[in-house]
């Protein structure tokens, strides 16, 4: 049998530059999606209290624009996160 010469400290995860950078672009856009993921739903209900009060649609047309950006911002993260990851 072989023994490999590398030890464990030496294994690393991304060998290549442009992976890691991939991945920690992904890693930056899951924490802007973070505050969003918490916000959106916050400005929606916002909005649904104001219609029930009578005031404008703003507060919920803001908060179904965030909805989308949102799940854009994470469709984006993960797939740079996969295509780091997989990348071959």
């Amino acid at each position: 049998m072989e023994e490999s010469n590398e030890s464990p400290k030496n294994n690393k995860v991304f060998a290549n530059n442009d992976a890691k950078n991939l991945f920690q672009k992904g890693l930056k856009y899951l924490a802007l999606a973070l505050p969003l993921l918490f916000g959106a739903p916050i400005l929606v209900t916002i909005g649904f209290k104001a219609l029930k009060k009578g005031d404008g649609y703003l507060m919920l047309i803001l908060g179904c624009i965030l909805f989308v950006f949102t799940i854009a911002l994470v469709t984006q993260a993960f797939r740079l996160i996969l295509k780091a990851l997989f990348n071959k």
